[in-house]
């Protein structure tokens, strides 16, 4: 195995999270593959996070020395993001989380159009994609349904792509706001946001997109990319959780989420989480294209193993146009939800692609846009690589996937919605 594939932390405890139960008792090391819904915390980062929060208890936004030293934190968290972005600092605003960004998004330019156009005749027009992550899906309906826009969703192709055709078909005069994410968190693919933002620029209607899953895995240069509004996130890229940031290309209106304070710059009130946003940004230094260029590689020998020893695999991410760290594959005639139960009996964490609300599992709305049919959607699983992923993690992973289906223990026809979801 070359030695590349392996990272120097990769036994340090981000790599096995929940290895160990009650003080005293050590239980078998869990396999952790679902590094697209969040990702370990780096222990270099909690250590500065750590330090900060031990140290810089100030109000930010106070002017004594303290608050001062609290804002420096801030500041150099938000330069380094910014560097890493293509863009000046002062456009991009903290949050707590990517999905408050996207609802400031959504919710700020419609409002915003509505104030300036007085009482229109039709509500302002947003349009989607319909593969979007559901904090602009359930936003956009929201909106929807309380008669505030009126809503567009694309469809995509067989490999869950945006045309730029199909988007500037979809434009009217009355659109003002665009939302394609940058890559989807289910099955990979890169979205032409060069492309779809040219339309948009063309029509003059803004352009956003949530680009929490592509962020520091593709590059993204604000400076030349036609994008307007930009999410990101922190626990995707090894950060913690709870700190997001939303860049606002400068000109752009967006009338606010939160009142209360005037804290970024107006954008966003509310008091910052100094320590979370430091670590966001110790997250970004510490993410380099080595590791990138690692995860890739141990992503494609994943897919040539699995289909080596499991030959009638299907693999739903594209095979080129697509993030690093994801893969997600089905077996027909096996029930996903049931191999994501089987494979974390087995301790190895992945995730299947439904969507579940309360105890009811639905099929993934992504893999449906992509054209599977809801059996095809109900046999997907997504396995997703990070900085403390081993080639032997994916030696495991397989051996322990040929065993499950060996066992028949995942057949679709036992009747899975007896199982606790």
């Amino acid at each position: 195995m070359p030695a590349d594939l392996h990272h120097a932390d990769a036994t340090g405890p981000a790599a096995r999270p929940g290895a160990r139960g009650r003080v005293g008792r050590a239980r078998r090391p869990r396999i952790y593959l679902d590094n697209a819904a969040s990702t370990p915390v780096d222990p270099e980062v909690a250590a500065r996070m750590h330090e900060v929060q031990l140290h810089q208890g100030a109000n930010p936004a106070s002017v004594h020395r303290d608050g001062l030293r609290a804002a420096r934190e801030v500041e150099l968290a938000r330069a380094r993001i910014a560097e890493r972005l293509g863009c000046p600092p002062e456009t991009l605003t903290f949050t707590g989380c990517a999905t408050e960004a996207n609802n400031m998004v959504l919710k700020g330019v419609v409002w915003s159009a509505t104030a300036r156009r007085g009482a229109p005749s039709r509500p302002p027009h947003v349009v989607v994609s319909a593969i979007e992550h559901p904090s602009i899906l359930d936003v956009a309906a929201w909106l929807e349904r309380s008669g505030q826009a009126r809503v567009t969703r694309l469809p995509v192709d067989r490999q869950g792509r945006v045309s730029a055709d199909t988007l500037a078909a979809a434009l009217d005069d009355d659109t003002v706001l665009v939302s394609v994410m940058h890559v989807n968190n289910e099955v990979g693919t890169i979205q032409p946001l060069a492309e779809l933002g040219a339309v948009c620029r063309d029509r003059g209607v803004l352009f956003h997109s949530d680009a929490c899953q592509g962020f520091l895995k593709e590059t993204l240069d604000l400076s030349t990319l036609p994008v307007d509004l930009l999410t990101i996130n922190a626990h995707k890229v090894h950060g913690p959780k709870g700190v997001g940031a939303l860049y606002q290309r400068p000109g752009v209106e967006l009338t606010p989420l939160l009142h209360g304070g005037g804290h970024e710059s107006g954008r966003r009130s509310g008091t910052l989480n100094v320590a979370g946003i430091a670590g966001f940004g110790e997250a970004v230094v510490r993410y380099t294209a080595d590791e990138v260029d690692r995860i890739g590689a141990l992503r494609d020998l994943l897919v040539t193993r699995l289909s080596t020893r499991i030959p009638d695999l299907r693999i739903h991410s594209p095979p080129t146009g697509a993030v690093c760290n994801i893969v997600n594959l089905a077996v027909p005639g096996h029930s996903g939800k049931k191999l994501f139960m089987a494979l974390d009996r087995r301790g190895i964490q992945v995730s299947s692609s439904s969507a579940c609300h309360s105890t009811k599992l639905t099929p993934s709305h992504v893999l449906l846009a992509m054209g599977l049919d809801d059996r095809q959607a109900d046999e997907a699983l997504r396995v997703s690589l990070g900085r403390f992923t081993r080639p032997e993690d994916l030696d495991a992973l397989v051996d322990a996937l040929v065993d499950i289906l060996e066992s028949g223990e995942t057949l679709a026809d036992r009747n899975p919605d007896r199982e606790r979801p």
